[in-house]
């Protein structure tokens, strides 16, 4: 015959696993918080090193540089 489970027992069960979930994502809240932090402290991704050679090499400057101002003495 099925086994008749009581009231108590199921709402004793239920809480149980509630408060369970409630550890696990208390702790996964956590958790992305650090990697949000450990992101944010750690600034930009790196580039290649075949990217930064290219870049270096290139042609033309990515930011133009101030107009030299001419030495004139008097």
């Amino acid at each position: 015959m099925a086994k008749v489970l009581k009231f108590k027992d199921v709402n004793s069960d239920v809480e149980h696993r509630m408060k369970e979930f409630e550890k696990i994502r208390i702790k996964f809240k956590a958790d992305v918080k650090k990697a949000e932090a450990k992101k944010a402290t750690a600034g930009k991704e790196g580039k290649g090193l075949l990217k930064s050679i290219s870049e270096f090499f290139a042609d033309t400057p990515k930011a133009p540089k101030a107009p030299a101002q001419p030495n004139t003495k008097k």
